[in-house]
């Protein structure tokens, strides 16, 4: 059992709850029922009459007197409590199969379903159709030899204008709403519309589009039409509920207009709901403050509500409805509904009051106790599990020493974090040490280093016997050697300081790669190199000089664990904004102990393969460029076993 859940069980021990006078307060609810139902109903008539004859203050539009959901092409949306994610699945929809507006086709059918949650209009169409045709990948968008199975949206916009959006997609995902527009001399374009956002989603036997529209776009009249292919480019047989040879809207939305939500608030109040319908009984708009706390005085809170769930009855929390008819204005037709819902925590506002000031003498001190004993249980637990998170990830992967929380507590928690920060302080100067010793002991050595090779020309500008110019050539190449060492550790700290000063750049990352494979073709003519690279440019965002020392890294590497004669691959594909780079060499693969330490600084595994040093600083260095480009780098065997493959991930 935790700490918490301890402290919490001590707290509850105290909580002793009376049950003496909840009966008084039951007395004035039921005096006060009745009173509140009849001021319920006069409210509802005030407001119904309010609105008579205000078609343009209901629904959106020009709306036609008595068009109300009469037609067969009308669109009915329903109010959403939350807004779907579009992402081309149902389920985030209610489950209401008679909101389904639904239009056949032989065997084919359209399924459409609307939704209105906070200025957005949602469209859900399903789609059975058994021949499911996508748009050709290069298609023009008007050239008809490339369409696929399309759908249109046609609505007018506030004003009265006809607009016409189709959707297509070359496979499932996000789509692509573009709007046809006549510009000079009867020209047709096809321009984006990044207002409207949808998915589409293949599902049994048709597919499913979501779609998410601006209620700012839409005027009166909205609908929808499936054009359906059974081949690429061929010809479409058009259903919905636009005209098939205009496109022009046909049907109503019936939706509210945008003042009819603003004009509803004014009138409410804590614990109400106000709920516009269509004469029909479609709901418009609704205003909802029933979860309001409407406790009149200084008692509402949570002693109040927790005495009434200890008292009350089923019959108390049932919601009062009153429906009033809201008419046009002659008064002899009906043009929508009102509708009036209350909660009842008014009427049993009183009897909360006087059971609260009973019970609270009783319970307070009981209740500040738990919640101090509540308050310091999650303190105390949140603050183990800072130094818990702190200590798990004290050491970073470049063995970078983070610092510790909690070190100016005066308690024994701070004790402890005191004692952990300053054997972390420790261990970041041996890190610290660590990580700049190469480069101090390549400057402490090159002097020297020098003073040797200088020494070495001076002798053999001497004249000496042959057994000493045999020890000169070994010194002398002793020293390159050195040389060569004393290059190869401070390349890591040029590397950083060359990434520190980088500029970046937009580069074509497929001719650069073209380029290094031509350049190591002629360096290392013992290998064979293929390269596999897109047919189009690939633009990244970086520093094209860096990227070319990391291949030059990746190569080198291939180089030295393959065999002379062996084929070096290098592939470059774009992914989903990223660019991948692939190094495939013959050779062994790599120890499964030290997959995860080949990019680390001053780790390597060569094993007496040249008599080259090697400080292990090649991978690293790949590692520093590609998080520089906002990627990654990783390394595994090839699939068959035949050798390494690395690779690199940059960001598009």
């Amino acid at each position: 059992m935790t700490l918490r859940l301890k402290l919490v069980l001590l707290g509850l021990a105290t909580l002793v709850l009376p049950w003496q006078g909840c009966r008084y307060a039951r007395e004035m609810e039921s005096a006060l029922r009745e009173s509140e139902q009849q001021a319920l109903a006069t409210m509802a008539r005030t407001l119904a009459a309010s609105l008579r004859g205000h078609t343009d203050l209901l629904y959106r539009g020009a709306l036609a007197p008595g068009a109300e959901g009469s037609g067969p092409y009308d669109l009915h949306p329903l109010l959403l409590p939350t807004a779907p994610f579009v992402d081309g699945y149902a389920d985030e929809w209610p489950r209401v199969p008679s909101a389904w507006h639904t239009v056949s086709h032989g065997a084919r059918s359209l399924r459409l379903l609307l939704g209105v949650h906070d200025r957005m209009l949602y469209l859900l169409l399903e789609i059975h159709d058994p021949q499911v045709v996508f748009d050709a990948p290069d298609a023009d968008p008007l050239d008809s030899s490339g369409f696929g199975d399309r759908l249109w949206l046609g609505y007018q916009d506030p004003q009265g204008s006809e607009h016409q959006v189709f959707i297509a997609t070359t496979g499932p995902g996000p789509v692509r709403a573009r709007r046809i527009e006549a510009r000079e001399y009867g020209r047709l374009v096809a321009l984006d519309e990044p207002r409207i956002e949808g998915a589409w989603r293949l599902m049994p036997g048709g597919y499913r589009v979501e779609l998410r529209v601006p209620l700012s776009l839409l005027g009166a009249r909205l609908g929808v039409q499936v054009d359906d292919r059974d081949t690429l480019g061929g010809t479409a047989d058009s259903y919905g509920t636009l005209d098939p040879d205009t496109l022009a809207t046909r049907g109503w939305l019936i939706a509210a207009a945008p003042e009819l939500s603003p004009y509803l608030a004014q009138f409410i109040e804590p614990g109400l709901r106000l709920t516009v319908a269509t004469a029909a009984g479609q709901p418009l708009a609704s205003v909802d403050e029933l979860a309001l706390p409407v406790d009149p005085g200084n008692d509402r809170g949570i002693l109040a509500r927790l005495y009434r769930r200890l008292m009350e009855r089923p019959s108390d929390r049932r919601l009062v409805a009153v429906t009033t008819p809201i008419l046009d204005a002659t008064g002899r037709q009906r043009i929508g509904a009102l509708q009036v819902l209350q909660n009842p925590d008014r009427w049993i506002a009183l009897r909360d009051r006087a059971l609260t000031r009973l019970l609270n003498v009783t319970l307070v001190t009981s209740a500040c106790a738990f919640a101090a004993m509540l308050a310091f249980a999650a303190w105390l637990a949140w603050r183990l599990g800072r130094l818990r998170r702190a200590s798990e990830s004290a050491l970073t992967r470049e063995g970078l020493v983070t610092s510790f929380p909690d070190t100016t507590a005066a308690d024994e928690l701070g004790d402890v974090a005191r004692s952990f920060a300053t054997l972390l302080a420790r261990l970041a100067e041996y890190t610290s040490y660590l990580r700049t010793l190469a480069g101090k002991l390549a400057h402490e050595i090159r002097t020297p280093l020098t003073i040797v090779r200088s020494s070495l020309e001076n002798l053999e500008s001497e004249g000496s016997s042959a057994a000493a110019q045999t020890y000169i050539a070994r010194a002398r190449e002793g020293s390159e050697r050195l040389s060569a060492i004393l290059l190869a550790m401070g390349a890591a700290t040029r590397v950083e300081e060359a990434i520190a000063s980088a500029e970046r750049s937009r580069f074509d990352l497929r001719a650069l790669l073209g380029t290094a494979v031509e350049s190591y073709r002629t360096a290392f003519a013992e290998r064979r190199f293929e390269a596999e690279v897109p047919g189009e440019p690939l633009w990244i965002e970086g520093a094209p000089e860096l990227v070319m020392q990391m291949l030059d890294k990746l190569i080198d590497n291939a180089v030295d664990f393959s065999p002379p004669g062996a084929t070096i691959s290098l592939r470059l594909s774009a992914l989903a904004g990223a660019a991948l780079i692939e190094v495939d060499n013959p050779g062994p693969t790599l120890p499964r102990e030290l997959r995860g330490r080949l990019f680390e600084s001053l780790w390597q595994s060569r094993q007496g393969r040249d008599s080259r040093p090697h400080f292990g600083l090649g991978l690293y260095i790949v590692r520093l460029i590609a998080e520089f480009h906002g990627g990654r780098a990783l390394a595994g065997d090839l699939p068959d076993g035949s050798g390494a493959r690395f690779s690199v991930y940059l960001a598009r």
